[in-house]
């Protein structure tokens, strides 16, 4: 009987694959880092203007001062914006979580390490019509390890309305801009 030649790989063509993949996944694995941090920018930048849209939404609906603040530990307020925020109904319109107040959110910190900061204010406090009676045209900067050229920022209008911040400068250097025009600075 005639023998049938056997179907498959040789062990030299199963390296030389072994090494092509390598060599592939060696060359990607950067590109697929600059990714993820890219997207926790993203979600950092999402996350707080979520967070801003559903204070002033429940300023607006409870027609009640609402503050927001940079909180390490979800019960008071201490400007540790990369560690977390909170908003609460305030009372009193002090930008300060008293005894009589209760949390409405509590938002955990940044995804990976990005590095939250406001300029311009210590806190965002809406009037019961959704204004920024304190915050307004204030800048949150979103940044990671690379830098204010990878950073993300959100501006907060007199109106209380946050939206993403872009490059506004005359000549584009790749770098937002906060709200007075200026590039942003990282936290």
């Amino acid at each position: 009987m005639p023998r049938r030649a056997q179907g498959g790989f040789t062990l030299v063509e199963m390296l030389i694959t072994l090494l092509v993949v390598v060599i592939l996944l060696t060359a990607g694995a950067p590109a697929f880092n600059d990714t993820i941090m890219n997207n926790r920018l993203v979600v950092g930048a999402n996350s707080l203007a979520g967070m801003l849209a559903s204070a002033r939404a429940e300023a607006i609906a409870r027609r009640a001062t609402v503050t927001v603040c940079g909180s390490s530990a979800g019960t008071t307020c201490d400007a540790a914006w990369s560690s977390g925020a909170i908003f609460f109904v305030d009372n009193d319109a002090d930008g300060a979580l008293d005894a009589d107040e209760t949390v409405l959110k509590h938002s955990a910190a940044s995804p990976g390490a990005v590095g939250v900061g406001l300029s311009g204010a210590t806190t965002v406090r809406y009037g019961s019509q959704g204004f920024a009676t304190t915050g307004a045209n204030s800048t949150f900067v979103l940044c990671d390890k690379r830098g204010a050229a990878y950073g993300k920022a959100l501006t907060v209008s007199s109106t209380g309305r946050a939206s993403v911040a872009t490059d506004t400068d005359t000549i584009p250097d790749g770098i937002v801009d906060d709200a007075a025009g200026n590039n942003i600075v990282c936290p």
